[in-house]
């Protein structure tokens, strides 16, 4: 039996994909690739970036909470993350503002290599794009998938907009 995920291991990925683990490496540090990591209770500041009239740039902060849930990772942060296997990290990238950071003095979180985990969402998206999927994914997926407004069609991997 297999549960519906919204999260994935890269042994997972890397099962899936069946691609050697420096591929996967080099799609995360060139950021074709989002990971991220699980957190709990970390007091994060989301925020949008503004800039002065000569061209500053500086933070705005729009919500401050104790959030638990996945985080992403910026593509310089899993570059180090690989290259040390553990990283200590204070921001983190989101779709939902320009920038989430620790704020309240809160201390740097340490993540290793085997806290790195990839969105069902990344994944899929990944795979719609660049049309790649492993032998496993290839079975799995069905040929043909269509929005309900037929918007957005996947046919055999490759993906159309209309």
């Amino acid at each position: 039996m297999e549960i519906e995920k919204a999260y994935f291991t890269l042994p997972e990925i890397l099962d899936r994909w069946s691609m050697p683990e420096a591929d996967l490496i080099y799609l995360a540090e060139n950021d074709k690739l989002r990971l991220s990591v699980r957190v709990f209770g970390l007091p994060l500041e989301f925020g949008d970036h503004e800039m002065t009239d000569d061209g500053r740039r500086y933070n705005v902060p729009v919500e401050r909470k104790h959030f638990s849930g996945l985080m992403d990772l910026n593509a310089r942060d899993a570059f180090r993350l690989f290259r040390c296997g553990e990283l200590f990290v204070t921001e983190f990238r989101t779709p939902k503002a320009d920038y989430a950071s620790l704020w309240d003095d809160a201390e740097p979180v340490l993540f290793n290599v085997g806290d790195l985990l990839l969105r069902r969402e990344e994944r899929d998206r990944f795979e719609a794009k660049s049309g790649f999927c492993g032998a496993r994914a290839e079975a799995a997926q069905p040929t043909f998938h269509a929005s309900s407004d037929y918007h957005n069609v996947r046919c055999r991997g490759r993906e159309f907009r209309l």
